[in-house]
């Protein structure tokens, strides 16, 4: 039994194994499929090794391969950059189609901060990293619109006015003339992105820190934002991006103002107020009970006159592909805006096109990006007298009718029925133009232009770790101008001489770099380096043109300037070109991943200064500790990571210098004369003078930055917090002081003289989280910024700037910050004489006038009473993003605010005083103002008299609380189920509705609490082209 039970299983073990041996010559096999990109198409390049062999190959231009396995434990290996590499056992399958999932995670680690790329937890400066996708749900054809309130320590004030570039700050000011942050765009520097398609941006990171944008030297004072283009990927993959849409102009400031009738009766209440008697030459006589109107007397409401609901649009397509040796990306772009005021628009056209090649296996890589925009805009004067909005509804009577509709014999013209009508009618109307009239003449003016932007490079690979790069980049731009000045018969004063202005300009910026790179890892330690050698020369700018008057008539198609009569200004002009040379060089290093530490240094010379004071030297140091990485706090398990990190550097700036500031320039004109000094003869003889006084003592501004943050995110990556304190203090500023009479009309250089501090804290919070099918994600942005001018020059600690017909509201004084509001403090309205009396003196006071504050108690109200009334920087900005997904849909909002600004109203000097214009009044100063039964009101009394005690002064009355809360966009969508898409060839579609600043909270009285301006003198509203409510419908297709 033994022997046969032995022979049994003998046998079986044979046949076992010849059974076996069988089997494995079956399983060798051959597998194929294909490669495909989630939510993409094929990717060619892939490459599939069988894991634990040499056996290995790459997918065809199709996505397919072919490849030969041992058995059903074989493992297949698919790998590719950008992607998440997959891992497959073979088991019994023949065909193995596989879909890579994009490397979320990896892409959004790598930060571009200059001339390199880091992983974000290695960075120790302080960066801010934009979303694009979130940026790109606010409709805009500027980029910058888009950043406001997406990340910390920016500010963005903008208009509504179409193709108008928005207001943009980083941490607050550093110079008194100019404090635009300088913009990379894919490694070439430029002053604006305005020629920017919002659709092309892939990537935004804002350098805030020294540490973060030292490496741009001299020219990162006010920061640095660093644009990154879409490149193309593996893959065939075409898009289309729509969206249309309508903007309501809304009511406007009529509901405020009065209509024809309450106009007539504040005349009434006038009279009553001064005790005047008079007959009125359109309401009849003041002894009359009540005024009586016209038969010609319209109702005007202007603000609807010169307004409309506007369209705009936008389309979109790019086609991308290629593998890993070839890539290309194209794409085209149109975004037309119609302003809400009449005829206001722009139109931009954009084009890009970018590829990439790998040569010599991997170790060449060379490329190229080339852009071009065409534009065209028509807009109007804003924040000012000559605005439609401030010419229109706050200055124009309601009687005034803005069309004739019936014959009227006016004071120097007869008007017939379609014919404008104007302040030429009768007397009393004021002096004010037809703002309609105004716009639909300019309609036909506008501005061009055309700008080529674009840069090639090549990169070697020397050996791993060690890079060699060069590129030569630059932007071309040519634009023309066209004004024509129509001959006017409406007004009280016309003009009776039609005139013309055009055009042209071109010119533009070119940037050489080349960089050596090294980037190793040694065990524990990680070194990585980049150094280089960089030119530029930028404002380069020329520029003709020339005006003609007296042409004999208006109509376009003689609108040359050869059709003039007269010559009234020929001009050429030009602007000198600045040469700028850089060295510089930066080193990160990291000890475990746990200690991070980096140096930068640059040495920038620029020819605005003179040979002794050309170079600048600008280091930074910062550092980082991971210290979730410790010992002490591993066990947290809530704590998902921690990096505590700092910097300091400094940083320079050369924007307010003139290119001419180191040199005394002389010149001669031919309309002046100058005495024949030479004493040849008795006439006067055209010489020369002193235009320009130099100063080639002058150098560059210096910040110098101070940054402390920590970084951290909670309960597995869920919470993020990014916290950020910092300091910058300018030295060295930049100030045209002013000179003694003693030099005559040459105009002041500038001196470093001044000085400025900028404190704050710059916060982000994030939440993401997915429940089931139910997505959410949620951030915010906090940003402060205390400003706080600490010189201005010796002997003097103060400058005012910005004035109207009340004369200077701005101050820019040591201890105070930049634009500060100053004038008299209204401490209440003279109840009566009994009140006036026991006043402080007062020029003009008497009851129902304004009660000044006597600031130095000297019983005297006069100049030195003025004291500081307000200030137009917020207490702090912030932004709120939400998104939610639920299988299919998706809807998103976002909302923003300023909180503790004010705002002078400057629209109140026309509205709420009778003798400053004869124009429209508000409805307070009907119903709500002083007189001898209402002395308890806050409104002046309706008065003819103007003086100090009423509207020729700055003073409180005007300063309103800006703060406010705005819904900037709410946006839902739905993605169509990518089953239903595969028979119609589509890969994704998205349809979107959108509903764009859909309200706004403040007690701000104005049209538009978002208010802009100049540096010096800002948060001025004189007439503001409101943001205005928007619905749009829109529409994502992939191919």
């Amino acid at each position: 039994m033994q022997i046969t039970t032995i022979v049994r299983r003998t046998a079986l073990i044979f046949l076992s194994m010849v059974f076996s041996m069988g089997i494995v010559f079956a399983q060798q096999r051959t597998i194929t499929g294909k490669v495909t990109a989630e939510g993409e198409g094929p990717v060619p390049g892939v490459t599939v090794v069988v894991q634990g062999t040499t056996v290995g190959t790459i997918t065809d231009m199709s996505g397919t391969y072919s490849i030969r396995v041992q058995g059903p434990s074989s493992v297949l290996v698919f790998s590719f950059v950008g992607y998440q590499t997959r891992e497959i056992t073979v088991g019994t399958q023949s065909t193995i189609d596989v879909v890579l999932i994009p490397d979320v995670v990896a892409v959004s680690e790598v930060v571009v901060t200059g001339y390199s790329s880091q992983r974000k937890r290695d960075i120790t400066g302080a960066v801010g990293v934009v979303e694009t996708t979130a940026l790109k749900a606010i409709p805009s054809g500027n980029v910058v619109s888009q950043l406001q309130g997406r990340t910390s320590g920016i500010t963005v004030i903008g208009s509504g006015q179409p193709g108008q570039t928005s207001r943009l700050r980083i941490r607050g000011f550093s110079s008194f003339e100019n404090n635009d942050p300088l913009y990379i765009v894919d490694g070439i520097p430029s002053s604006t992105i305005s020629m920017i398609n919002p659709n092309d941006v892939e990537s935004i990171s804002v350098l805030k820190d020294a540490g973060a944008a030292s490496i741009y030297g001299s020219r990162a004072s006010n920061g640095v934002i660093v644009i990154t283009t879409k490149k193309g990927a593996t893959g065939v993959k075409v898009t289309y991006d729509m969206y249309t849409g309508t903007q309501l102009a809304g009511g406007g400031p009529t509901k405020d103002l009065l209509n024809t009738k309450e106009y007539a009766n504040l005349q009434w209440l006038v009279y009553r107020n001064d005790g005047t008697n008079e007959t009125h030459p359109i309401y009849g006589p003041s002894s009359n009970a009540s005024p009586t109107l016209p038969g010609w007397a319209a109702d005007t409401d202007w603000y609807k006159t010169i307004t409309r609901n506007a369209s705009m649009s936008n389309h979109d397509v790019t086609l991308s592909g290629g593998n890993e040796n070839a890539k290309f990306f194209a794409g085209v772009g149109a975004f037309i805006q119609n302003g809400i005021i009449k005829t206001t628009d722009t139109k931009k056209y954009t084009a890009r096109f970018n590829s990439e090649f790998k040569v010599l296996e991997g170790r060449l890589t060379i490329g190229e990006n080339v852009s071009m925009t065409y534009g065209s805009s028509h807009g109007v004067t804003n924040l000012a007298e000559g605005s439609p909005i401030q010419m229109g509804p706050y200055r124009s009577q309601p009687i005034v009718p803005a069309i004739i509709t019936k014959p009227i014999k006016g004071t120097g013209h007869d008007f017939v029925p379609g014919e404008y009508g104007g302040t030429g009618i009768i007397a009393r109307l004021g002096n004010n133009t037809n703002a309609l009239a105004n716009l639909e003449r300019a309609k036909d003016n506008n501005n061009y232009n055309l700008s080529v932007m674009g840069s090639a490079f090549a990169d070697v690979k020397i050996m791993d770790g060690l890079n060699v790069r060069s590129s030569l980049g630059g932007r071309f731009f040519n634009g023309a101008y066209y004004s024509f000045n129509n001959s006017t018969y409406e007004n009280a004063e016309n003009n009776a001489t039609p005139s013309m202005t055009e055009g042209a300009n071109y010119g533009g910026h070119w940037t050489w770099s080349n960089t050596v790179s090294y980037n190793k890892t040694f065990g524990d330690h990680k070194v990585s380096a980049v150094g280089g050698y960089e030119s530029n020369k930028i404002n380069i700018y020329r520029e003709l043109g020339g005006t003609r008057a007296g042409y004999f008539s208006d109509a376009v198609d003689y609108r040359t300037l050869s059709n003039g009569q007269t010559i009234t200004a020929a001009f050429s002009s030009a602007s000198t070109p600045v040469t700028l040379v850089s060295q510089f060089a930066k080193a990160d290093y990291s000890f475990r991943d746990k200690y991070l530490f980096s140096a930068t240094i640059r040495r920038d010379g620029s020819s605005v200064f003179s040979e002794d004071k050309r170079y600048g030297i600008f280091p930074s140091f910062s550092a980082g500790w991971r210290i979730k990485d410790e010992s002490f706090l591993k066990d947290l398990s809530w704590l998902s990571d921690l990096k505590l990190r700092g910097s300091w550097g400094t940083l320079g700036n050369q924007l307010a210098v003139n290119p001419a500031n180191a040199f005394s320039l002389f010149g001669g004109s031919p309309d002046q004369s100058f005495y024949d000094i030479s004493g040849t003869g008795s006439s006067s003889a055209q010489g020369f003078r002193k235009n320009r006084i130099g100063n080639p003592d002058a150098q560059w501004e210096t910040n110098v930055t101070t940054d402390l943050g920590f970084e951290a995110t909670l309960f597995n990556s869920k919470i993020g917090i990014v916290f950020d304190w910092y300091s910058k203090q300018t030295k060295d500023l930049l100030f045209n002081p002013e000179l003694p009479g003693t030099a005559g009309s040459a105009s002041q250089p500038y001196v470093n003289i001044a000085s400025m501090s900028n404190k704050g804290l710059d916060i982000e919070l994030t939440y993401k989280n997915t429940f089931g099918d139910l997505g959410f994600n949620a951030s915010a942005v906090l940003t402060t910024v205390n400003n706080e001018i600490t010189k201005v020059a010796d002997g003097v600690n103060f400058f005012d700037w910005g004035g109207s017909r009340i004369g200077s509201y701005n101050r820019n004084q040591v201890g105070h910050p930049m634009s500060a509001f100053f004038g008299y403090q209204v401490a209440g309205l003279f109840k009566d004489a009994a009140e006036v009396a026991s006043a402080a003196k007062q020029d003009g006071a008497e009851p129902g006038f304004f009660r000044y504050a006597d600031i130095n108690n000297d019983k005297v109200i006069d100049p030195k009473d003025r004291t500081f009334i307000g200030n137009p920087n917020p207490d702090f900005t912030y932004g709120l993003n939400l998104a939610l997904t639920y299988k299919n849909f998706d809807i998103s909002t976002f909302i923003y605010g300023s909180q503790g600004n004010d705002i002078f109203n400057n629209n109140k000097w026309w509205v709420d005083f009778w003798p400053s214009f004869q124009g429209q009044k508000s409805q307070d100063l009907l119903y709500r103002s002083w007189t001898p039964s209402n002395t308890g009101a806050s409104v002046p009394k309706a008065s003819n008299k103007s003086n100090f005690s009423t509207n020729t002064v700055s003073s409180s009355y005007y300063l309103e609380d800006g703060s406010f809360v705005r819904m900037k966009n709410l946006q839902i969508g739905y993605t169509m189920p990518a089953s239903s898409l595969s028979k119609v060839y589509l890969k994704s579609v998205r349809v979107y509705v959108q509903a764009v600043n859909l309200f706004t909270i403040t007690k701000y009285s104005g049209l538009d609490p978002e208010i802009g301006g100049g540096d010096r003198a800002f948060g001025v509203d004189a007439g503001n082209y409101p943001n205005v409510k928007q619905f749009i419908i829109g529409l994502n297709l992939t191919l």
